[in-house]
C-alpha cells in the first residue's frame, strides 16, 4: 500500500480550484491534488529542470507525449509515475505511436510533428497497482481507448483530452479519435457526472454546467465529422487514402503533417465504426481497401 507523504509545499504557479485541488494552467494543464500531480506535461509554467518538490506520485491520463513530456524529469526527484495499464507502452517507448500511425513503416523525420518527438518516460506502475488512491478513476475512451480521468474528493474532474474547446472545432474542424462512438459516450458520462468543476487539458477551468455545454458542442462536432465521412462515401467506392483526402478537403482541414495524421486516424476510425454498425462495407481489391455505403 502506498503511503502518502506530507502535502506538497510548493513554489509552483498553482491556482486553487477548491479544497486540496489546484491546477497549473498552460499549454497542457496540470492538476494537483495534495501531493499527487496529474499529467507532468509540456506545461510552460513549471520549471521542470529545477522542480524540488515532494510529489508522492504523478498520474498520466494517456500515452500522448504532451501529457508526460516532463515525466522523466519529475521522476528523477523521487516521484513515482503511474499510468493506465494499456497506455504504459506508449509512454516508455513513444515510437510505438509513431510506428502505428505509419502502419509500422519507419517514416522520414520530416513527416513527424512535434508531438511525436517527446522524451520516453519510465513508468513505475499502473493505476490498477495503486491501493487506496484518494482520486476516483474515470474512464474516458475515445481519444485513446484507455484514456483515464480522475475525480478528486473536492468534486473536480480531470477529463484530459475528452473535451476540446469550441475554438478547436471552429478553426481546425478535426479532432483525434480512435473510437469516436466511445468518445460520444464519454462526453455523455461527463455530462451525467456530479463534478462541480471540470478541467480539460487544453481548455480553461469549467464549472460542471459549462462543461456540459461544451460537451454538447463536442458531440455535435463528432457528428459533423461522421456526416462528412458518409457524404464522402455517397455514390461511389473509395480507397482509405481517397477517403482521408475527400473528408479533409471537404472540412477544409489545414494540410500539414500535424493535421494530416489526425485526419488519417479519425477518418479510419469512423470507417471502422461505420462498418461495425452495418452502415458501410469494404472490399480488398488490387491491394487497396475500398469502402462504400451499405
Amino acid at each position: 500500500m502506498l503511503q502518502f507523504v506530507t502535502p506538497v509545499v510548493n513554489k509552483l504557479k498553482l491556482k486553487k480550484i477548491c479544497g486540496d485541488t489546484h491546477y497549473i494552467p498552460g499549454i497542457t494543464n496540470v492538476m494537483v491534488y495534495d501531493d499527487i500531480m496529474v499529467d507532468p506535461s509540456n506545461n510552460e509554467n513549471v520549471d521542470w529542470d529545477n522542480i524540488k518538490l515532494n510529489f508522492n506520485m504523478a498520474l498520466v491520463t494517456h500515452g500522448h507525449t504532451d501529457h508526460f513530456w516532463n515525466g522523466a524529469k519529475l521522476r528523477k526527484t523521487g516521484t513515482k509515475i503511474y499510468a493506465p495499464r494499456d497506455e504504459r507502452g506508449f509512454m516508455e517507448n513513444p515510437s510505438v505511436n509513431t510506428s502505428g500511425i505509419f502502419n509500422w513503416a519507419r517514416p522520414p523525420e520530416s513527416m513527424l510533428p512535434w508531438f511525436f518527438k517527446g522524451v520516453p518516460c519510465p513508468v513505475d506502475g499502473t493505476l490498477e497497482d495503486i491501493d487506496d488512491l484518494p482520486l476516483e478513476t474515470f474512464p474516458l475512451p475515445g481519444h485513446t481507448q484507455w484514456q483515464t480521468g480522475f475525480l478528486t474528493p473536492d468534486g473536480v474532474l480531470m477529463v484530459s483530452d475528452a473535451i476540446v474547446t469550441k475554438k478547436i472545432w471552429d478553426t481546425k474542424r478535426m479532432v483525434f479519435y480512435t473510437t469516436p462512438y466511445d468518445a460520444k459516450n464519454t462526453l455523455k458520462a461527463i455530462m451525467d457526472s456530479d463534478a462541480e468543476w471540470v478541467l480539460a487539458s487544453h481548455a480553461d477551468l469549467m464549472t460542471g454546467d459549462e462543461a456540459a455545454e461544451l460537451a454538447e458542442i463536442n458531440i455535435r462536432g463528432i457528428d459533423s465529422i461522421e456526416a462528412a465521412v458518409i457524404d464522402a462515401l455517397e455514390g461511389g467506392e473509395y480507397s482509405t487514402e481517397e477517403m482521408v483526402s475527400r473528408v479533409g478537403v471537404a472540412l477544409n482541414v489545414r494540410c500539414d503533417f500535424s493535421m494530416h495524421l489526425i485526419v488519417v486516424t479519425t477518418v479510419r476510425a469512423f470507417l471502422h465504426a461505420l462498418y461495425e454498425t452495418g452502415k458501410a462495407e469494404y472490399v480488398l481489391r488490387d491491394h487497396r481497401i475500398m469502402w462504400r455505403l451499405r
